[in-house]
């Protein structure tokens, strides 16, 4: 039975963090069944397009030095690793968010994965057949996925196996939102992106976590827990059920697990540490209510959207950065000189929300809209 351990972790004092992170890593067999010494470990980070550590948007670089440490102490070579969601601001995202600093004075290197170049690899995706990903996710000997502990407003939850969508650099993210609009698509093509990695190890920074409209635009939540596993698909069913999701709800989680790439059935997991019911927390969940829907009529929603939901910009809080331009899958973004959303071009991937730094990317609602989710969710 594969194993996910929950640890308490009050705060983002090295030495505590440090503690609880070796602790959840005992209860699930030990580093050294991982990690042999000599192994290249990259730690596959959460950089988002870069924010301070305290906005809870991104792997917070206490967890970042933390394992880089006790990498170090097993012998192995940590590199610690990502790419920005805008392209082009790797660097400055691994910076803000303490990455670098944190991969510094630990002893890491620090890799930003637009200038390493790709591998192309071939799947047998349920979206994806070809995928370019960055070649430290394919030759270091040790994967590692850190992810942050958040709610996200297309996939309802993001966490272990969703971070991996990092490793695809440059404009391939957009891509894969052209390809993948939906929650139900874009769900599949994370899990082929994840069908071509061989992860070791997870471990979740779930201290300070994120709910509300993930993964950039919520709110810091007090969750106070640490979580590590050899399958990410395991942690993320657990994580996702101290969030309050029913886990099966997640997508990633059920996609993977139909298709054998790791547990997500939360019967088939022997769960150790703190219990589940002891450290869950009622996440405060995305507004974007149709994904609770049945999947017919969140398919009906979804095609329908454009008389029901818009995305727009608000000029008071834009600060003309163009990453929503420059980011937009759909090109239905002009620069006027204030971006203006084309909404007959727009897809609905929420990639300009997910990406603005300002929360200058507004979604609203119609009257007519909430009354019918309202209906909708009231009779299901």
């Amino acid at each position: 039975m594969v194993e996910v351990s929950v640890v308490k972790c009050e705060d983002y004092e090295h030495q505590r963090v440090k503690s609880a992170i070796l602790q959840s890593l005992d209860l699930t067999g030990g580093l050294e069944n991982v990690v042999k010494p000599g192994d290249d470990v990259l730690l596959k980070v959460n950089v988002i397009v870069g924010f301070p550590p305290e906005r809870a948007a991104t792997t917070h670089p206490a967890v970042v030095g933390a394992m880089v440490e006790i990498i170090k102490e097993a012998g192995g070579i940590p590199w610690v690793g990502d790419s920005s969601g805008a392209y082009g601001y790797t660097a400055r995202s691994l910076d803000i968010s303490g990455m670098k600093k944190a991969a510094e004075k630990y002893g890491g290197k620090l890799i930003n994965f637009e200038s390493t170049g790709t591998y192309q690899v071939e799947v047998d995706g349920k979206i994806l057949k070809n995928i370019n990903i960055a070649k430290p996710a394919i030759d270091c000997d040790v994967l590692v996925s850190l992810p942050k502990m958040k709610t996200h407003q297309l996939t309802k939850y993001t966490g272990a196996v969703k971070n991996f969508f990092g490793v695809i650099p440059g404009p391939g993210k957009a891509a894969v939102h052209r390809q993948a609009p939906t929650e139900e698509s874009l769900c599949q093509a994370v899990v082929d992106i994840y069908s071509a990695l061989k992860p070791g190890l997870a471990v979740m920074d779930g201290v300070v976590g994120m709910e509300g409209e993930g993964a950039i635009n919520g709110t810091p939540i007090q969750s106070k827990v640490i979580l590590s596993s050899t399958d990410c698909v395991a942690m993320d069913a657990v994580a996702s059920e101290i969030m309050g999701f029913s886990h099966m709800d997640v997508l990633t989680t059920k996609f993977a697990n139909e298709r054998g790439f790791g547990t997500g059935e939360l019967e088939k997991i022997y769960v150790k540490g703190e219990m589940i019911s002891d450290v869950s927390l009622d996440f405060e969940k995305s507004n974007r209510a149709y994904y609770r829907l049945p999947t017919f009529l969140g398919k009906f929603i979804f095609k329908n959207t454009e008389n029901i939901s818009r995305v727009f910009i608000s000029e008071d809080d834009c600060k003309k950065c163009g990453i929503c331009f420059e980011s937009c899958p759909a090109s239905a973004i002009m620069l006027e000189p204030y971006p203006v959303i084309d909404q007959k071009k727009c897809i609905r991937c929420y990639c300009c929300h997910e990406l603005c730094r300002n929360s200058a990317v507004k979604l609203k609602t119609s009257f007519l809209g909430k009354q019918l989710l309202r209906r909708l969710l009231y009779q299901t």
